[in-house]
């Protein structure tokens, strides 16, 4: 994104250097001697095991800190508009650092200029305006900042797959209550977290200031938790078996077609529109295409749009201890 080298912030790579080899353009950019959050969350899953609140605290207020940075304080503030898994970053030292600026929009309107009906952003990570293919403002942020904090919490995807029913839910903001589904999580935590998943962004905080220092006064030591987030992400990097991209293996299905009718469009009852969908590494590199059936709306087609690939449900056991 144009400007990137003018951002800084603690909670993102600082951009050394921008240039054009050969035709492709580059960025230098800080190494972060640490890993995905879609890897941390990806090997919990597999030890069937999830965050201790305390570290998903200290992930939440340091995503809403930034996130401010970006819409109020950056020198053209902007709205990220793709929070997601593969776009967060945390360090040896439990530091997040928020990545890939693609499909970021500044605010003002100017170049990139909005997406106009486009839809763009990660499947099962998108509020409900970006999947309707709506103006986002930054207020989607919020809503992309409460489906993480909700995985974290439960260790369960909210909107799984890339199927019919998916899309319909996430235009919708179809979401089990938070109350019901973290009876364990304090009450202003889940007052917040119901708050960022309000399906009318008018309903949300009125900025992500607001969200932040209703984040903060979940805990009177907010940042405690990145202590058992530094030493899980160190454990983890010390792990020769761990890779902290999470590297998707093409060769695996990565699309779930299960909900899409046997015989088509026409025996289902609805309209589709078929668009093609980027798959992604987990490092802002789209690697191949697949064909997929999605609902259009208001019986309108879909357009190109530059999804990501998704990450499996996980279904926890225990809690890491702090």
């Amino acid at each position: 994104i144009r400007d990137s080298s003018r951002l800084e912030h603690p909670n993102l790579c600082v951009c050394h250097e921008m240039g054009v080899i050969d035709g492709c353009a580059f960025l230098t950019i800080d190494l972060v001697d640490g890993c995905t959050l879609r890897a941390l969350m990806r090997r919990l899953s597999s030890m069937q095991v999830k965050l201790p609140t305390s570290a998903v605290q200290a992930l939440a207020c340091q995503m809403a800190e930034v996130l401010d940075y970006l819409h109020r304080r950056s020198p053209n503030p902007l709205v990220h508009l793709d929070l997601s898994p593969q776009n967060v970053m945390l360090s040896r030292q439990g530091e997040l650092k928020l990545i890939d600026f693609g499909i970021a929009r500044f605010l003002d309107g100017m170049y990139p200029p909005p997406l106009g009906g486009k839809i763009a952003g990660t499947v099962g990570y998108m509020s409900p305006e970006q999947a309707r293919g709506k103006q986002a403002s930054s207020l989607a942020d919020q809503y992309a900042l409460g489906i993480l904090l909700w995985e974290l919490l439960t260790g369960q995807r909210l909107f799984r797959g890339n199927t019919v029913q998916t899309w319909k839910r996430m235009r919708k903001g179809d979401v089990p209550s938070p109350k019901k589904a973290l009876k364990k999580v304090s009450d202003p935590l889940t007052k917040a977290l119901t708050r960022l998943l309000q399906v009318k962004p008018v309903d949300r905080f009125d900025c992500m200031y607001d969200a932040l220092q209703a984040l903060r006064t979940v805990s009177s030591d907010p940042l405690s938790g990145t202590r058992p987030l530094a030493a899980l992400v160190n454990r983890l990097m010390d792990d020769p078996s761990f890779d902290p991209f999470d590297t998707v293996n093409q060769t695996d299905p990565t699309t779930d077609v299960k909900d899409v009718p046997r015989g088509g469009p026409k025996d289902s009852g609805m309209e589709y529109a078929e668009i093609s969908i980027e798959m992604d590494q987990g490092e802002g590199t789209p690697v191949s295409q697949v064909r997929s059936m999605v609902p259009s709306e208001n019986g309108q087609g879909l357009p190109v749009s530059p999804f990501l690939e998704t990450i499996p449900e996980a279904q926890p056991t225990a809690e890491i201890g702090s």
